[in-house]
């Protein structure tokens, strides 16, 4: 039975469910197990999985938006190129920064069931994985690992997890890096409102009375909140 923590879940304010898988890094207790369990399959096929970031919290979303959108961080295009905010309309940018960045109160790593990961085994100890299409693809340092697991997905066989932005969709970018574990995954999909997120866009308490910062481009999302969301926002 669901409850009003499952929505606080959803909605990446609540972590009770939650374990640490290393340092820094929270996930659903069930996708824990899973990924525990796909950790050693790979391990078997010479491997080394790792995830380089689990949950995030709907105070940090909301903080990467505010910086992306006042120009504090960079927003780019496909290809990684920095975008010039003064060329672009306030639509434009906010389609940018929603390119790969989610909505807070939408991002699936809210979840604790979703999980950006990497092979260890490819690269040296010093180097540090960037998320990029350029390494997960092609000749890129972690394609074997990209190859191997987009198999067992394809065969149903990855102890539960698939990759939701597979594909473009015309909305996020692909992340051949980002899975999800959809047994729990499923939980949370339909729980989030239109209606819910806009009152905490809008600084209104949340469901258990706190308060947290507006949106800082609310302008230019609450009258296409239901086009936004469709989307941005990938389904199970």
């Amino acid at each position: 039975m669901l409850d009003l923590s499952h929505s606080l879940i959803a909605l990446g304010l609540h972590t009770d469910r939650f374990v640490s898988i290393g340092t820094g890094l929270l996930v659903d207790r069930e996708a824990a197990v899973a990924f525990g369990a796909l950790a050693r399959r790979a391990s078997a096929a010479g491997f080394d999985l790792r995830a380089l970031s689990a949950f995030r919290d709907y105070d940090r979303q909301n903080q990467i938006i505010a910086e992306k959108w006042g120009g504090g961080r960079p927003v780019t295009d496909d290809e990684g190129r920095a975008l010039d905010r003064a060329s672009s309309s306030d639509a434009e940018w906010r389609d940018r920064i929603l390119r790969f960045s989610a909505l807070p109160g939408t991002s699936r790593h809210h979840w604790g069931t979703d999980l950006d990961i990497w092979d260890a085994a490819a690269v040296s100890n010093a180097y540090r994985p960037m998320l990029s299409p350029a390494e997960y693809g092609g000749d890129g340092v972690f394609a074997n690992l990209t190859a191997w697991l987009d198999e067992r997905i394809a065969a149903d066989d990855a102890e539960g997890f698939y990759k939701p932005y597979a594909i473009d969709r015309g909305g996020v970018a692909p992340e051949a890096w980002h899975i999800s574990y959809r047994p729990v995954a499923m939980t949370y999909q339909d729980l989030v409102t239109p209606d819910m997120l806009l009152s905490l866009w809008r600084g209104e308490p949340d469901p258990s009375g706190v308060r947290h910062e507006p949106l800082a481009m609310l302008s230019a999302v609450e009258s296409e909140v239901g086009e936004l969301l469709a989307r941005f926002v990938a389904t199970v």
